[in-house]
C-alpha cells in the first residue's frame, strides 16, 4: 500500500493503477502550512510494514484507513519549522538521518532497536535524499557533506522542482522506493542530474518508473 499527496493529479493516480500499485491518499493535517500539510512525511513514519507512528491530529483518519496494522499515535506537528518536520527523517542501513526534532515515539523506538542517529541540520531530511538499497541521492550539499565519509552518498545537482506555494521543491519529496522500482510524481527524465540517478539505479538493480507529466514534490510517497 503506498500513501500519497491527496494534491497528486489523476495522472499520476491513473498512472499508479495501471503499474497496479494500491494506494491511499493523505488528510491534510491542520496544524501545518496548508501549502504542505497534504505531505504523507510531515504526518507519519512507517517504523517497519507493520507498525506506523501518526500525528496525532490525523491519527483517526489514518486509523480507519489503515486496517490491520499497528498505529501508534504521536507526537502533535506545529506550522514553524523545524517542528513540522519532526516525522520527516530517513531510516537507512544501521542510522536514522534527522537534526535533533525527531518525534519522541520514533526516536525511542528507533534507539530501542540499536539505530544510530546521522545528525544533519537540515529537518526536512527524507525530503532532500533519495535513498537507493545500498545509496542515498541528495542534491542537499549540507548533508552530502556531513554524510560524505559516513555512508555511499552521491551529491545531484539542484534544478527546478515545483511545489505548491513555494519557490522550489525537495527531490526527495518527488519520489519514493517500491518494491524494487523507484516510482517519481513526474518526468524525472528532465532532471539536469538524471543520469546520474539512473546509473545509481542500473548499479542497484532498481528500475525508474514515472508519469510523463511536470515532476512535483508532494512530499515523499510512502510504502507500507
Amino acid at each position: 500500500m503506498l500513501i500519497i499527496s491527496n494534491k497528486a493529479s489523476l495522472y499520476f493516480k491513473s498512472f499508479l493503477a495501471d503499474q497496479n500499485i494500491e494506494f491511499i491518499e493523505t488528510i491534510d493535517n491542520p496544524n501545518l502550512d496548508m501549502r504542505i500539510a497534504d505531505h504523507p512525511d510531515l504526518s507519519l513514519y512507517a517504523l517497519d510494514k507493520d507498525n506506523i507512528i501518526v500525528a496525532a491530529e490525523v491519527f483517526d483518519y489514518y486509523k480507519n484507513k489503515l486496517t490491520g496494522k499497528n498505529m501508534i499515535k504521536g507526537s502533535s506537528v506545529s506550522e514553524k519549522y523545524p517542528k513540522d518536520s519532526i516525522y520527516n527523517l530517513l531510516r537507512f542501513k544501521d542510522f536514522y538521518i534527522h537534526n535533533d526534532f525527531t518525534e519522541e515515539n520514533i526516536e525511542r523506538i528507533l534507539k530501542e532497536r540499536n539505530y544510530k542517529n546521522l545528525f544533519v541540520k537540515q529537518g526536512y531530511s527524507r525530503c532532500s535524499i533519495i535513498p537507493l538499497r545500498e545509496s542515498l541521492l541528495t542534491s542537499d550539499y549540507g548533508i552530502y557533506k556531513t554524510l560524505k565519509d559516513k555512508v555511499n552518498i552521491i551529491l545531484l545537482d539542484n534544478d527546478k522542482i515545483e511545489l505548491d506555494g513555494f519557490d522550489q521543491g525537495f527531490i526527495g519529496g518527488t519520489c519514493g522506493l517500491v518494491q524494487g522500482k523507484l516510482i517519481f510524481t513526474g518526468d524525472i527524465s528532465r532532471h539536469k542530474s538524471f543520469d546520474i540517478i539512473k546509473k545509481a539505479c542500473d548499479r542497484e538493480n532498481i528500475d525508474i518508473i514515472y508519469p510523463e507529466i511536470p515532476l512535483v514534490d508532494l512530499g515523499s510517497l510512502i510504502w507500507i
